[in-house]
C-alpha cells in the first residue's frame, strides 16, 4: 500500500479551525469599513415619477436609491407585465404572464416597424 503523505496546506479544510490572528480569510470575515472618500454616508434617492415595479411581498422595503427607468413598460406587453408585477413570483401565473409578455413586445416591435 502506498501512503501519501499530506501537506497542511494541501488539504481544503486546513485553517478552518485556528485562532482568529493566523486565519488565511481573515480579511474576507471583517465587517466593511467605509473608505472616506464619499461625499454621503447614504446615496440619494433617486426621484420616483411613477412607482418602480416590485414584487407584492417587497412592497414593505424601501426601494434602492437608484433603479432603472430606462425601459417603462408601454402597450399591451405593458399591461401584461403591470399584471404579472402583481402576482407573487412564487407563482406559475406570474411567470407564464411575464413568457406572454415577452412574445407580444417582439409582436408589437414587428408592428411597429411595418408602420416605419
Amino acid at each position: 500500500m502506498h501512503t501519501k503523505e499530506h501537506r497542511q496546506k494541501d488539504l481544503p479544510f486546513w485553517g478552518a479551525d485556528l485562532s482568529l490572528e493566523d486565519r488565511p480569510g481573515l480579511p474576507r470575515e471583517t465587517s466593511p469599513r467605509p473608505i472616506g472618500r464619499a461625499h454621503w454616508t447614504r446615496p440619494e434617492q433617486q426621484p420616483l415619477e411613477d412607482a418602480p415595479r416590485t414584487r407584492p411581498e417587497m412592497a414593505a422595503t424601501r426601494t434602492t436609491p437608484v433603479f432603472s427607468t430606462a425601459l417603462p413598460p408601454r402597450g399591451l406587453s405593458g399591461k401584461l407585465r403591470l399584471i404579472a408585477y402583481g402576482i407573487p413570483d412564487h407563482r406559475v401565473s406570474h411567470w407564464m404572464l411575464c413568457i406572454a409578455a415577452d412574445r407580444v413586445d417582439v409582436l408589437e416591435d414587428l408592428f411597429r416597424r411595418s408602420r416605419a
